[in-house]
């Protein structure tokens, strides 16, 4: 199994981004299976062993949200990285709080989507040796720190931007790196 590639489950209704990310991602040496709905991907994820999942927010019929909302229902466990159009923070935080580990916003490069699948990855435990699961509070805390930080990234470290976009206010936000010592 070590020797296997980690195999890719993509879903997008865009035709175009689907073959350019199944391209680049098997040019980097992932097993990639692609799926056009959000039912599609569901019928599957439970079908085949997939490894993770890459999938869009918003999708015609069953959304990225619902399908990620299934899977936590379902108890299917894997990572799950969500890309978006829009800057639309609540609906990642939805889609984290729900089980996905990560997103990306489009416009993105097939290296970006390549070194946060890697990244994520590299975080997971393997299943030979589970580590001790972080409790609650801190998992929430350490999402919620994630966040944070992409937001200032993403504001270009301006505060009242980046409350804006996590759509708190600037008080809270404050508290907030207060408490994550994020200066």
């Amino acid at each position: 199994m070590a020797d296997e590639p980690v195999h890719i489950l993509i879903v997008d209704d865009e035709d175009r981004l689907l073959r350019i990310l199944r391209l680049g991602l098997r040019n980097a040496g992932f097993n990639v299976t692609t799926a056009g709905s959000g039912e599609e991907a569901l019928d599957i994820l439970l079908k085949k062993d997939i490894d993770l999942l890459l999938t869009d927010i918003r999708l015609g019929g069953m959304s990225g949200v619902d399908l990620i909302y299934e899977l936590e229902r379902l108890d299917v466990q894997l990572p799950i990285i969500v890309m978006t159009a829009h800057a639309d923070v609540d609906t990642a935080v939805k889609s984290l709080k729900h089980g996905a580990n990560d997103y990306i916003q489009k416009p993105f490069t097939v290296e970006e989507v390549e070194k946060l699948i890697r990244d994520l990855l590299a975080k997971m435990p393997s299943a030979e040796s589970p580590g001790p699961l972080p409790s609650l509070d801190e998992g929430v805390s350490q999402t919620e720190k994630e966040l944070i930080l992409k937001a200032l990234e993403q504001s270009g470290y301006v505060k009242a931007k980046a409350a804006k976009l996590l759509k708190v206010s600037e008080r809270t936000l404050w508290n907030k790196l207060k408490k994550y010592d994020i200066s």
